[in-house]
C-alpha cells in the first residue's frame, strides 16, 4: 500500500502537471494566427454544444431505460404474486417453488424469494450459473431499489385485503448496460461527424472575418516600424471591421497631432516634475510620521487584544469553577437534607403523644420545607449537569416518550391529557427530550385552576424544524411575564400557594437553545397557555448541538 504521505506527494505532482499543461495549452493558443484561432473557437463551441446535448440525451436515455426496467420487473412481480396467492395461503411450498421456476424464461431475473410472515424464505429461485449463496432475501419495505449491480423489487401477496407475504425479484442490469453502451457509441459517432463538418465549414468561411483584420494588422506593423503616421487603411465595409478601420485611421490622425503637441508639452512637464517632486518629498515625510503613529496604535491594540484574551480565559475558568461548585454543592447538600427529613420523621413518631396539634403542624411544615429544598437542589443539580453528562443518541418515538412521561407524572383523574397522533419519530437523546416534556407537562398540570383540566401535546414540521406544543386550559399568562417564567427561581404564584422551585422552565430553555432551537409562549389571561419549542431536523444541526450540550438526565 502507498503510505499517506506518498499519496499526498503523488496528488501534488499530478496537480503540478495539470497546471503546467494548462500553461502550455494557453501559450500554444496565444501563438496561433487569427485564422487558426477562429477555427479553434468554432470547433470548441460546436464540441461543447454537442457534448452537452449528447450528455443530456444519454442521461435521458439512461433514465428512460431504468424506468422501463422497473416498470417491467414490477409488472412481473405482481403477476407472480397473483399466481402465488393460493400456494402462500395453503402453505404449499412445492406449488410456490414451481411457480418461481417459471421465471427461468426471463434470463434477466437472477433470483426470486417468496416469504410469509412466519417464514422469511418460503420458496426461492436462483438462475442457473448464479451462486446459491447469493439467493435474494425479503427487503425491508416494498418498492423498487437499484443496488450496486442489480435491481430488486418487492410487492405484497394479498388475498381478500389481507397481506399473506411478499415476493422479491432481483434482475441484473446487463441489458441496460448494453443499450447504454450502444447509445454512447452512436453519440460519439455523431459528435465526430459534426466536428469534421464544422471544421470544413469554418476553415472556408473564417476568411470573411480574418482577411480584413490581417490587412489591418500588417498596416499597424508598418506604422510601428517606420513611424509613418500619414498612411491610411482602406475601408472595406460598414460592419464592425469597417468601424475598426475608421477608428484606426482616426487614431493615426490623432497620434500625428499629439506627436507634435508632445514635444512642446515635454518641456512643460520637466518643470512640473521638479515642482511635484518637492511636493512629494513633503508628503512623504508626513506619511512617514503617520505610519509611525499607526504602528504605535497597532502595538497598543495588540496588547489590548492579549489582555482581552486573558480576561476571556479567566472568565471561562471562573464559569467552569462556578459550575463545578454548584454541581458539587447541590450534590453534597442532599445528605444533610435527608438527615433533617429523617430526624423530623423520628420526632413525629417518638414524640407523637407529647406534641400538640401545633407541634405536629410545625413538623409537617418543616418536612414540607425540606421537600421543597430537596426539589430545589435537584433542579440546580439537573441544571448544572447540562453539558456535563452524555447520553446515547438514537431514534426516539415522541408519541411513546410523551405517553411514558404522562404515566410517570400520574395526573389527577380530573385532568385529561391528549397526546397528538402526528408526533414524529426523530433522532436524538431520549433522556434529554424526556426531561423537556416532563417539565412542560408537569408545569401545565400543576397550574390548572379549573374543575376539568385539559392538557394537549402535539407536533408539526416545516422545512427545517420540528415544532412541539404543550397546551392547557389553565389561568393563562400575561405577556409581560413571558420572559420572567424562563428565569431561574422565578414563579408567578406565591410559594405558599404552589409548590414550585422555579427551575423547570429554565432547564427547558437551556436544553432547547443548546439543541439549536427556541422556546416561547402563546397565551391570553383566562384562556390557557401554550408552550412551544423547536428541534432542528437537520442531522448536522442535531450533532453540533449534541456536542455542545452533552447528555441530560430526565428526572
Amino acid at each position: 500500500m502507498i503510505p499517506w504521505g506518498g499519496r499526498i506527494m503523488r496528488s501534488k505532482g499530478i496537480a503540478v502537471q495539470i497546471r503546467a499543461g494548462r500553461r502550455r495549452a494557453a501559450a500554444w493558443v496565444s501563438d496561433l494566427s487569427l485564422r487558426q484561432k477562429l477555427v479553434v473557437v468554432i470547433l470548441l463551441t460546436c464540441a461543447v454544444a454537442l457534448l452537452v446535448a449528447g450528455t443530456i440525451l444519454g442521461a435521458w436515455e439512461r433514465t428512460s431505460l431504468r424506468r422501463a426496467l422497473v416498470r417491467d420487473l414490477m409488472a412481473q412481480a405482481h403477476i407472480v404474486a397473483e399466481n402465488c396467492r393460493a400456494a402462500v395461503a395453503f402453505g404449499d411450498r412445492t406449488d410456490a417453488a414451481a411457480i418461481l421456476q417459471t421465471l427461468q424464461a426471463l434470463p434477466a431475473i437472477t433470483g426470486a424469494c417468496l416469504s410469509r410472515k412466519e417464514d422469511p424464505v418460503f420458496a426461492s429461485y436462483v438462475r442457473k450459473g448464479t451462486d446459491p449463496a447469493h439467493s435474494p432475501r425479503a427487503l425491508e419495505r416494498d418498492g423498487a431499489f437499484f443496488r450496486h449491480a442489480d435491481l430488486a423489487v418487492q410487492v405484497p401477496v394479498v388475498l381478500d385485503g389481507q397481506r399473506l407475504g411478499t415476493i422479491t425479484l432481483v434482475a441484473d442490469l446487463e441489458s441496460l448496460s448494453t443499450r447504454l453502451r450502444a447509445g454512447i457509441v452512436v453519440i460519439l459517432g455523431v459528435l465526430a461527424a459534426s466536428l469534421v463538418a464544422a471544421y470544413l465549414i469554418s476553415a472556408r468561411l473564417q476568411g470573411i472575418i480574418s482577411k480584413p483584420i490581417l490587412q489591418l494588422a500588417a498596416l499597424a506593423r508598418l506604422v510601428s516600424e517606420r513611424k509613418e503616421y500619414t498612411v491610411r487603411a482602406a475601408v472595406c465595409g460598414r460592419d464592425e471591421v469597417g468601424t475598426l478601420v475608421e477608428a484606426f485611421n482616426e487614431m493615426l490622425e490623432q497620434i500625428r497631432q499629439r506627436d507634435a503637441a508632445l514635444v512642446g508639452a515635454n518641456e512643460q512637464l520637466e518643470a512640473r516634475v521638479q515642482e511635484r517632486t518637492a511636493e512629494l518629498q513633503g508628503t512623504n515625510e508626513k506619511l512617514t510620521r503617520e505610519i509611525l503613529a499607526r504602528r504605535q496604535t497597532d502595538r497598543a491594540l495588540g496588547e489590548a487584544n492579549e489582555q482581552l484574551a486573558e480576561t476571556v480565559k479567566n472568565l471561562r475558568r471562573s464559569n467552569k469553577e462556578l459550575q463545578d461548585f454548584a454541581y458539587v454543592a447541590a450534590h453534597d447538600l442532599r445528605a444533610p437534607l435527608r438527615g433533617i427529613a429523617t430526624l423530623a420523621d423520628w420526632i413525629a413518631v417518638d414524640y407523637a403523644e407529647q406534641l400538640d396539634e401545633q407541634g405536629h403542624q410545625q413538623l409537617q411544615l418543616l418536612k414540607g420545607r425540606v421537600a421543597r429544598m430537596t426539589d430545589l437542589i435537584n433542579g440546580i443539580l439537573q441544571y448544572a449537569e447540562i453539558g456535563r453528562v452524555t447520553s446515547p443518541r438514537g431514534p426516539v418515538d415522541i408519541g411513546v416518550l410523551v405517553r411514558e412521561t404522562v404515566a410517570r407524572l400520574t395526573p389527577p383523574a380530573s385532568v385529561e391529557v391528549i397526546v397528538g397522533e402526528t408526533l414524529p419519530r426523530i433522532v436524538g437523546e431520549k433522556l434529554r427530550l424526556g426531561q423537556v416534556f416532563h417539565h412542560l407537562i408537569d408545569n401545565a398540570i400543576k397550574y390548572l385552576d379549573k374543575p376539568e383540566g385539559r392538557v394537549e401535546i402535539r407536533g408539526t414540521a416545516d422545512q427545517n424544524f420540528w415544532t412541539f406544543a404543550v397546551s392547557d386550559n389553565g389561568p393563562g399568562i400575561e405577556e409581560k411575564y413571558f420572559a420572567k417564567v424562563f428565569q431561574m427561581f422565578q414563579t408567578l404564584a406565591p410559594r405558599d400557594q404552589r409548590e414550585s422551585t422555579g427551575i423547570g422552565l429554565p432547564i427547558v430553555k437551556k436544553i432547547v437553545e443548546l439543541w439549536g432551537g427556541s422556546v416561547w409562549i402563546e397565551s391570553q389571561p383566562g384562556e390557557g397557555a401554550t408552550f412551544l419549542f423547536t428541534v432542528p431536523q437537520a442531522e448536522q444541526g442535531r450533532e453540533r448541538c449534541a456536542e455542545a450540550l452533552g447528555g441530560v438526565n430526565a428526572n
